[in-house]
């Protein structure tokens, strides 16, 4: 009768085996990730703006997106605009409507407006983007990179936005160049 079990052989080639295999998937799956974070940073962006865009629409109000402390790497704010629209949330005065949470480490973000040097977009009653107070119309790109992977919210001026990925669509997507 022969005993039951593994030879340690067998065991041997079996860890060399999955050692193989996770050396592989590691590195793999670490891409993976960051290409992830990117894409749901730029999914996030793209998600606030449209939510702002139809509460203002739907409300006949001024909604704006802005970057906390005029940087989008620590997140970003929907609010209703009380008062005088200028683009900046005021707690007193505006209403939050959502609010996302800063980006995670190593992710660079860039952006560009026309007009140049805004830090949010926003949307007038009939949904469509302009700069407040002056209320002419505006455009915003929005970049996240972190590594290779890099996604762009582009966002024209009727308010419209997407998502793309310079890397593939490099005729009609441009990462924004990098703000000082």
């Amino acid at each position: 009768m022969r005993p039951r079990g593994f030879t340690l052989l067998e065991m041997l080639a079996t860890i060399a085996v999955a050692g193989v295999l996770i050396s592989i998937a590691v590195p793999n799956m670490s891409s993976f990730l960051r290409s992830q974070q990117v894409t749901t940073a730029a999914d996030g962006l793209n998600s606030a703006v449209a939510q702002a865009r139809t509460i203002a629409a739907a409300s006949n109000s001024y909604v704006s997106v802005a970057a906390i402390g005029g940087d989008w790497r620590n997140g970003w704010q929907v609010f209703k605009e009380g008062g005088t629209p200028d683009g900046a949330y005021a707690p007193g005065t505006d209403t939050l409507i959502a609010q996302h949470d800063q980006l995670p480490p190593g992710i660079a973000v860039t952006s560009a407006t026309v007009p140049p040097g805004l830090g949010y977009v926003s949307f007038s009653p009939v949904g469509y983007s302009q700069t407040v107070p002056a209320k002419t119309q505006m455009s915003m790109t929005v970049g996240f990179q972190l590594d290779q992977n890099s996604r762009v919210v582009d966002i024209n001026l009727l308010g419209r936005a997407r998502v793309c990925n310079p890397n593939r669509e490099g005729d009609t997507c441009a990462m924004p160049a990098a703000t000082p």
